[in-house]
């Protein structure tokens, strides 16, 4: 599903990773789907690391890579392999995280279409997943890597001082000037609005210093808290609670792997008759002539005809896609185990009802 993730659950998800700290690269591979595939074996064993342009997250799932693809993730491939992560760090408050290695910094811009931008220690780039050119930069090999412009302060690198001056200032509502000073996600200045009962349409420039001392402080005290409450509301991931209700998650690591779950339902598309072995109607009608023999084969068939249809077009669909059978036995049973054995080769499945 489409959903974005708020600038302080991202700073969370840095912390969440920090397993990966130490840790060695072993892959880089590029998915079906287009997400960097990264293996990295750390102190706690084996991790696989998906990339979207959301984030990155430990992935329970079982994707499968592109064979010899090529491009992007061999030129990463070449450079990474067997690299040891130094620091994984967020810069600032922006959705940008950075992978530092001895000889090279992997930097993942999760943001709009999401890029990925392989770098020397002094920022010069090596090559990026997808060129970009803006006004004031440019994401290309021989290039300087720069930053781009944050959507405001960071919170907690501002002085109370700093955000009063620049608020008596500002001739927004004190919520909309907040949001031109601070990087800060709307969801949560929302919260501390309703807890410091402040009126969001107040002109900034008429609060009294006590007043935005007052806002700033609060601000400031929820982007110090620890990882809370991981909850999607009104599609955007939080990790700290904004006094909504929505889908609470046991940690972000989790929220990504269901958010971004492949259900079995995705992988079921029509097929030609032909290309199914067996035609279930007839074989009903075939039962019915042999009713001694196949009565209990005909009525379980019959009572499932619609959900083993479902599990033939899903094994098609996937088979379609490129999925072993490991990966589809795996996509239909998360969702019902039904599967008990799956063999392409003899066009053999194995369903228990």
């Amino acid at each position: 599903m489409k959903f974005a993730v708020s600038n302080l659950a991202l700073a969370h998800l840095v912390k969440e990773n920090e397993i990966l700290v130490n840790g060695f690269i072993n892959k880089s591979q590029t998915t079906d789907d287009g997400l960097l595939k990264l293996k990295i074996h750390t102190k706690e064993g084996d991790k696989t690391i998906l990339v979207n342009d959301k984030g990155f997250f430990i992935s329970d799932q079982s994707m499968q890579a592109k064979q010899n693809p090529g491009g992007f993730s061999a030129f990463l491939k070449k450079y990474l392999f067997n690299q040891r992560i130094e620091k994984i760090e967020q810069h600032g408050m922006d959705r940008i995280v950075l992978f530092y290695f001895p000889s090279c910094i992997l930097i993942f811009e999760l943001f709009a279409k999401g890029n990925i931008i392989l770098c020397d220690k002094e920022f010069n780039i090596l090559r990026a997943m997808r060129r970009e050119q803006w006004k004031d930069r440019t994401l290309e090999k021989e290039n300087v890597y720069k930053f781009p412009t944050s959507k405001g302060i960071n919170p907690l690198d501002e002085t109370v001082d700093g955000f009063n001056k620049k608020m008596l200032e500002n001739k927004k509502t004190c919520f909309g000037a907040t949001m031109d000073i601070l990087n800060v996600a709307p969801g949560i200045l929302e919260r501390v609005f309703d807890e410091i009962k402040f009126d969001k349409t107040k002109n900034a420039a008429n609060l009294t210093k006590k007043e935005l001392s007052k806002l700033f402080l609060k601000v400031q005290e929820k982007y110090s808290l620890p990882e809370e409450k991981v909850i999607l509301v009104d599609n955007v991931l939080y990790s700290i609670d904004i006094g909504k209700e929505g889908q609470v998650f046991d940690s972000l690591t989790m929220a990504f792997n269901e958010l971004t779950r492949i259900q079995p339902e995705e992988v079921i598309v029509p097929i030609k008759k032909k290309d199914v072995k067996m035609d279930y109607l007839d074989e009903i009608k075939t039962a019915e002539k042999n009713i001694d023999k196949y009565q209990d084969m005909g009525n379980a068939i019959y009572l499932h005809f619609n959900e083993l249809q479902e599990i033939i077009n899903a094994i098609k669909k996937g088979k379609a896609k490129g999925f072993g059978e490991k990966e589809v036995l795996e996509l239909i049973n998360s969702k019902k185990h039904v599967l008990k054995e799956l063999d392409f080769t003899k066009n053999k499945v194995l369903i228990k009802l």
